[in-house]
């Protein structure tokens, strides 16, 4: 079994054969779609189905990256305020 079998988790770095690396942002298994964030900060959507076609393995995180997956996170919680989700 090779590591092209696990498709892909969010949070997960992989590298393509070409040299390109990026991180799995969230896996629509509804849609069918995979966003990912290559290390330069440039965001795609790639089919599920063509996951294994990528011929991505798995890696450690860069040390040094562009983007910021977790600031979009941190952006997305100052603009929810808990209050208004708890009143019903």
């Amino acid at each position: 079994m090779s590591s092209h079998d696990d498709g892909p988790v969010e949070g997960n770095w992989y590298e393509l054969p070409s040299g390109e690396i990026f991180t799995v942002v969230t896996v629509d298994e509804d849609d069918g779609m995979v966003e990912i964030q290559y290390d330069d900060a440039t965001l795609d959507e790639i089919e599920l189905d063509g996951w294994e076609d990528l011929g991505a393995d798995p890696i450690d995180p860069p040390d040094e990256w562009a983007g910021g997956v977790g600031e979009f996170d941190d952006d997305l919680e100052y603009d929810i305020d808990p209050e208004e989700i708890e009143e019903e």
